[in-house]
């Protein structure tokens, strides 16, 4: 993977450990310098960076802390880790939390991250893992000869209409996806369901801020973007793929306790409401006021086969 690299311009940055064109100065965005700043000196200072190092869990002190440091935030590809080997792509690393996994779950593993911190982070993070290879570059300009076997895209899909020049930003990076694909291979994303329950109970869309914004459909061009089951349906069918396999996770993707199949929500002996409500304040963004009480609502969601549709994000398995 370090030859088709160095053969499509990229070089080696030793000092961060990371590849990157020359030249190269990273997208427009960051969750802050004192967080990532803050999350680079204690992954830095960390002598166990593994999955389940209770130092960093130690360090999970807020939400920004605890999004980046947590082992459950691997928890959204346990249901998948059987799929983990060969050549694996991981499109959006971030600080490299969903790297580590990747990393520590085998595989020869391409981490592409668009920011030149968070890369330098993510390499941090993985530095005792060289089956694992961190990439600077924004995805609509990434290029390497190779395919893979199975992609990764975790809380990607939605910032697509930023950084992808499409009139479809979300569908064109989906069919980007699949050409990178090897034959038979696999992509894994996960994303927030515009029409999430706790959307409709008054929480503020998770990337700008504001209730109501998504399940009122007031997204602009150049915005993130969330998406309900019927159109990302639609746009991974339009991207070529074969097929496409809907998952559940609750509370939602990012830190989730449980996961719940199609299939599960089909079984009329199997009470998958029980997994949604349970899970509910374990989301540590939920507000603490809500137009109603999503614990109460899953049941009769449950009873009229809606949990799916209404749950908070999805977790999409889709084949070539």
């Amino acid at each position: 993977m370090k030859s088709l690299l160095s053969e499509s311009g990229y070089t080696f940055n030793s000092e961060a450990g990371i590849w990157h064109r020359p030249g190269y100065i990273g997208i427009n965005y960051c969750d802050g310098d004192e967080i990532e700043s803050r999350i680079a000196r204690i992954i830095k200072e960390a002598t166990d960076v593994s999955l389940f190092s209770e130092y960093l869990v130690a360090h999970c002190t807020d939400w920004a802390s605890t999004y980046h440091l947590s082992p459950l935030r691997a928890n959204i590809l346990r249901p998948f880790e059987s799929l983990i080997s060969g050549d694996v792509l991981e499109i959006g690393a971030g600080c490299g939390a969903i790297t580590r996994f990747l990393g520590e779950s085998g595989g020869t593993v391409l981490a592409l991250e668009g920011t030149l911190r968070r890369a330098t982070i993510a390499r941090e993070r993985t530095r005792d893992l060289s089956n694992v290879t961190v990439v600077s570059e924004n995805f609509d300009r990434f290029e390497c000869q190779g395919r893979f076997d199975i992609i990764v895209m975790i809380g990607v899909l939605e910032y697509a209409s930023m950084f992808i020049p499409s009139e479809d930003p979300a569908a064109g990076m989906l069919r980007r996806v699949h050409n990178l694909l090897k034959p038979g291979g696999r992509v894994v994303v996960a994303i927030e369901n515009q029409l999430g329950l706790k959307y409709f109970a008054g929480a503020p869309e998770d990337h700008l801020g504001l209730p109501m914004y998504g399940i009122e459909g007031w997204y602009s061009d150049g915005q993130p973007q969330t998406y309900g089951k019927r159109e990302l349906t639609k746009k991974f069918l339009d991207a070529g793929f074969g097929s496409t396999e809907f998952l559940a996770p609750f509370p939602d993707y990012k830190l989730p306790v449980s996961i719940v199949t199609e299939s599960g929500f089909a079984s009329s002996d199997f009470d998958s409401s029980t997994f949604a409500w349970q899970s509910v304040w374990s989301d540590i963004q939920l507000p603490e006021n809500l137009s109603f009480s999503p614990t109460l609502v899953w049941p009769t969601l449950e009873k009229n086969g809606l949990e799916l549709e209404l749950s908070n994000s999805f977790l999409i398995l889709a084949g070539r």
